[in-house]
């Protein structure tokens, strides 16, 4: 038995370090990473901005809504350079492991082993698809910590935890804008399951409404404690559900149910659910349940809403499998808060060997492309045509881009002034003459890799000359992940 137990406990360690490992291996977005960079230090150096300042196009009113996660990823890329992004990433992930741990112990009565297993296959699924270095790691951290506040709530029948849910409303409106009412989705059950009902195999035995319903209007109120004031509130809804983005952005895209990707969340769908009926005692919960539905139509909406299906519908199965797992006894539970502190150190020590052997790879697949306009022009002087992937990284070294991975600020309904996302879109698919749109910007340079439709389109324009020819490395720190990339850079001759 003694035997059997020192097994498990080593099977235990390493479950917790598989998040660290896929952080670890490639965990950086090369397209966003760069303009949070740039707007960071843009902050810094001159306050917030009301008028995009980084492209060709002027007048554009603009709302920085990332911009306390653009500041964090800046400082800590000034210190520490490419390893102080990897550095806060793992502190993130770190966080989320021990708050996804702790809900699942408060959901499971204290079945520390059952906790391990839910809390690392969900940020195990977290970091394999989605924990890189953007805004949305923090979004994450705080909508579980908002779970876990919401269930001690209701465990203890407490209003102190409801204290907190209003700070967490904070930092999400400055560190993530777009995303603040997901806050208030993920509320809203438990705003419904307040409620004493049976509904069929619905029930809830209720809890006291009113303090969380002051709190969610005290939620919303300190939204508005940010820079840009009810408009960062409001921006989600002049940012999504647009066709042009759907189409160009792949995470913002429908779920497409035939691709690998369509098959994994059908799978981890029909999972929950298969769990939900079968180990449900009696009734369902309604907050669980609706978190499921809801999480399932975000989905099903785009590519990026897997990631609240994870925490929403993942999470809480940690209630519902409660009779396959015992009850831990105080020594379990003090053994198990070991193995997570053990993983973080394991973590660091990860983190340490990879800045000593130089082995992690940030940079940008056109460097060289850029290198060169540097070399010949000062960025004052050029004016770049990219496409939307492309743009970040000249734009972070002074260069004026037409477009950038900031697809929602090319929108007419947040810059007031020219649909430029539309454009560029219809650009990419033919629909736009190619000599007319040049003739237009009259770009002195152009970016074009092998990916963008101008680079087989460009055989009857005359006043631009291909100045530059090369194949770009997209490197990861995973050595199989290389792809190689054509691109082209034409100059403007007349």
């Amino acid at each position: 038995m003694k035997k059997n137990r020192n097994i498990s406990k080593k099977t235990l360690f390493l479950y917790f370090n598989i998040p660290f490992i896929l952080v670890l291996l490639f965990r950086v977005n090369y397209n966003d990473t760069w303009f949070l960079l740039n707007h960071g230090r843009y902050i810094l150096n001159n306050g917030f901005p009301s008028i995009e300042p980084f492209t060709i196009h002027n007048n554009f009113s603009f709302i920085m809504q990332q911009w306390l996660s653009s500041v964090i990823f800046y400082l800590s890329y000034s210190i520490l350079g490419k390893y102080g992004l990897l550095l806060i990433t793992l502190i993130v992930t770190g966080y989320i492991i021990f708050i996804s741990y702790k809900l699942c112990m408060l959901l499971s009565d204290n079945r520390s082993k059952l906790s391990i297993l839910i809390s690392v296959i969900t940020v195990t699924l977290l970091a394999t698809f989605f924990i890189t270095s953007r805004p949305h790691i923090f979004t994450f951290a705080i909508i579980i910590t908002e779970l876990y506040l919401l269930e001690k709530y209701i465990k203890e029948n407490n209003t102190k935890y409801l204290y907190f849910l209003p700070i967490l409303s904070l930092l999400e409106i400055n560190l993530h804008a777009s995303m603040f009412f997901m806050l208030f989705l993920f509320l809203l059950p438990y705003l419904i399951d307040a409620f004493k009902y049976k509904i069929g195999p619905f029930e809830s035995n209720g809890y006291k409404k009113k303090p969380l319903f002051i709190v969610s209007i005290i939620m919303l109120l300190t939204g508005l404690i940010n820079p840009y004031g009810i408009l960062a509130i409001t921006y989600i809804f002049r940012s999504y559900g647009v066709n042009s983005i759907n189409s160009v952005v792949s995470e913002m895209a429908p779920l497409v149910i035939n691709d690998l990707v369509g098959k994994i969340c059908l799978v981890i769908i029909f999972s929950i659910i298969f769990i939900y009926i079968f180990y449900r005692k009696n009734n369902f919960k309604t907050r669980y349940f609706l978190l499921l539905i809801g999480t399932i139509y975000l989905t099903f909406s785009s590519y990026k809403g897997l990631a609240y299906l994870l925490i929403g519908g993942i999470l809480p199965l940690a209630y519902y499998l409660k009779p396959a797992f015992r009850k831990d006894d105080i020594k379990d539970k003090e053994k198990s808060y070991k193995y997570i502190l053990n993983s973080c150190l394991l973590g660091i020590i990860g983190f340490l060997i990879i800045i000593s052997t130089n082995s992690f790879v940030f940079t940008y697949k056109y460097k060289e492309g850029i290198d060169y306009l540097l070399d010949n022009n000062k960025p004052s002087d050029i004016t770049l045509y990219t496409g939307f992937n492309e743009g970040a990284y000249p734009e972070w070294m002074g260069i004026k881009c037409y477009i950038d991975p900031r697809a929602e600020v090319f929108l007419k309904k947040n810059n007031l002034k020219e649909d430029i996302m539309e454009e560029y879109y219809l650009l990419q698919i033919g629909k736009i003459d190619v000599s007319s749109f040049l003739e237009k910007y009259k770009f002195s340079y152009l970016l074009v890799p092998e990916t963008d439709y101008l680079y087989d389109n460009m055989s009857d324009v005359d006043n631009y000359k291909i100045v530059y020819n090369n194949i770009s490395i997209n490197e990861f720190s995973v050595d199989t992940y290389n792809e190689k990339i054509k691109y082209k850079i034409y100059k403007r001759i007349s």
